[in-house]
């Protein structure tokens, strides 16, 4: 008598709906009414070769590699969106002199904050949340401005940032 295996029927058939997500730094409060798009970085190991008389096979790595967050922000006449990452940069790097560098938030003491990604639901719940620790802006893209576009075209930037690790909680 054989045994079939079971079968696991999935409790939600609901397709994600990629416009249903939240992506904030508490230190940067503006940019997270001007997130227009992000993704969940690529995440990868290294292949380990093991030599065989035979055939060479593979083995896992010993360390994940996690590929950089980028988001791409709509930009707010003011520029505050842009801005508060423009000063998160100069707070990083000193670019004009020594006092400079840690002036991002006077009232904390870190450099590095971790960024959230809360995808919700098709009925716009939280569902799962994304913790990317200790982030820090690598790039900032410039602005482009010209008087050959109409005014209903907004213009647009992107950040990257780098982190540590990120760690997906389900809610």
């Amino acid at each position: 008598m054989t045994t079939s295996p079971l079968i696991q029927i999935p409790t939600n058939t609901s397709l994600l709906q990629e416009s249903r997500f939240i992506f904030q730094i508490p230190t940067l409060p503006f940019l997270r009414y001007f997130v227009q798009e992000t993704t969940i970085p690529d995440v990868s190991t290294a292949a380990v070769e093991v030599a065989t008389p035979f055939v060479s096979t593979y083995r896992h790595g010993g360390t994940l590699r996690y590929a950089p967050l980028t988001v791409s922000i709509l930009i707010d006449e003011d520029l505050r969106s842009w801005e508060e990452t423009y000063d998160w940069m100069v707070a990083l790097t000193k670019p004009t002199n020594f006092a400079e560098y840690g002036r991002f938030k006077k009232s904390d003491a870190s450099l590095y904050h971790d960024a959230i990604l809360t995808i919700n639901t098709n009925s716009n719940l939280p569902n799962l949340r994304v913790v990317f620790s200790d982030c820090h802006p690598i790039s900032l893209s410039g602005l482009e401005f010209t008087s050959k576009q109409n005014a209903t075209i907004t213009p647009t930037a992107q950040i990257t940032f780098r982190y540590d690790y990120y760690k997906i909680t389900r809610l």
